[in-house]
């Protein structure tokens, strides 16, 4: 069996459609008023009943009339006659426009009412709930994936590298570099994540006693006279200190506990100690940290990198294009998964959301109301009379019926009252 055809509402209509369909029934309504009138009146003394219904009809049409006066005045000249005080919105566009730019700006972003609106929303919980609905957030990868192409098209390459060049130079700069070491060092250290560099450093070590052997045995012949040497003592001297070297690399590579890693840890935490208190090592590494920005090699390797990228993504293929997409939308998925389980994340997203929010309506409120006031008075007045009229253009066709039914009880209802107050002799 087929499937109906979807009902049209009102509410479902087009405006445009909707405002020209009622401007007919209001003018019919008009017409049909009209006819009534010249027919009674041709006929009203032939029945007792249609004095009153010409009545009906002769105050209809007024009302009508009135009504359409009052509704056209607003967007147009009546009949193009320069009557006072009509054409209100074309002639007062700016002045509509300011003042809905103010409306927004002082009843919708001031900081106030967007905190008080915002203070009992989930907006991270909300969000969250939406990305895990069906595969919504597949639908916001893949958009997010294709319009990074998109995207980086519409970007100057030179520009953008001059502007990562300045900021990466910038922040460099200010940062506290030996600060951020200094944390570095003890997360490594607290956590024990330290030991497999200490391993490495070990596993080199022994690799460079094993790879140097004959410099060590010539340095330690060099350092003997003719005697010793005569007797073969530097070689056997050689022998028993490459040997201990080599046996202690071992012991530390196998115990945990041995005293060469201890003594690494504790070279590793009086370094974090200076990167934070020696004000000599810190300005060394400062200025250090300011020349390697400033060199051409670190703005050219950033430039590059930069081109490299832009390319890899504008130029990637479908394959890859769906990689990026998933891997964005697993990462969705995971926040949003982590943002429900995670009552504190989620509170804290919240938090930082709505300060950003209203934040935002302080520093951007006046804005956007000006953005409103000027958009609208840059429209042409035929523009703003059709965009106006299409939105409520029904609703004032509405006002012309009513009018109309309203007109016409109205003369009836005087017609009724003369007649009984004033009765013919």
């Amino acid at each position: 069996m087929a499937d109906k055809p979807p009902v049209t509402t009102l509410m479902q209509e087009d405006p445009a459609i909707a405002y020209r369909r009622m401007k007919r029934v209001a003018t019919g309504l008009f017409l049909a008023m009209t006819l009534l009138f010249v027919v009674t009146k041709f006929f009203e003394a032939s029945s007792p009943i249609l004095p009153f219904v010409r009545a009906f009809a002769e105050a209809a049409m007024v009302g009508a009339l009135a009504d359409w006066f009052a509704v056209t005045a607003l967007f147009r000249r009546p009949l193009g006659l320069p009557i006072p005080h009509t054409a209100i919105v074309p002639r007062s566009k700016d002045r509509i426009g300011a003042g809905l730019g103010r409306f927004i700006s002082r009843n919708f972003l001031q900081p106030e009412q967007v905190q008080r609106r915002l203070k009992d929303m989930d907006l991270a919980g909300n969000t969250a709930a939406w990305l895990t609905e069906g595969d919504r957030a597949r639908r916001v990868a893949q958009g997010i994936a294709g319009a990074v192409p998109r995207i980086l098209g519409l970007l100057n390459e030179g520009k953008i590298a001059t502007w990562l060049q300045t900021t990466l130079t910038e922040r460099l700069r200010h940062a506290d570099i030996a600060h951020l070491l200094a944390e570095g060092l003890d997360i490594l250290i607290k956590g024990g994540r330290h030991k497999a560099i200490v391993d490495l450093i070990i596993f080199h070590a022994d690799l460079a006693i094993h790879s140097e052997e004959n410099m060590f045995r010539t340095r330690v012949s060099d350092k003997m006279d003719w005697l010793p040497k005569l007797f073969s003592v530097d070689a056997a001297a050689s022998d028993a200190l490459l040997t201990a070297i080599k046996d202690t690399l071992k012991d530390a590579a196998k115990d945990p506990n041995h005293s060469i890693r201890t003594r690494i840890d504790e070279a590793l935490s009086h370094l974090a100690r200076d990167l934070r208190h020696d004000p000599n090592l810190r300005d060394q590494l400062q200025r250090w940290v300011r020349e390697v920005s400033d060199h051409q090699v670190v703005r050219t390797y950033v430039t590059n990198v930069w081109s490299d990228l832009k390319k890899s993504l504008r130029e990637q293929s479908p394959e890859e294009t769906d990689r990026l997409s998933n891997a964005i939308a697993a990462g969705l998925e995971d926040l949003a998964r982590a943002i429900e389980r995670d009552d504190e994340l989620r509170e804290s997203l919240n938090q930082r959301l709505k300060a950003w929010a209203v934040e935002l309506a302080d520093a951007q409120g006046a804005g956007v109301g000006t953005m409103v006031a000027e958009t609208i008075q840059g429209w042409d007045a035929r523009t703003v009379v059709d965009q106006i009229e299409a939105a409520v253009g029904r609703d004032l066709q509405y006002i012309r019926i009513s009018g109309t039914v309203i007109g016409g009880l109205a003369g009836l209802t005087i017609h009724t009252l003369s007649i009984w107050l004033f009765p013919v002799k």
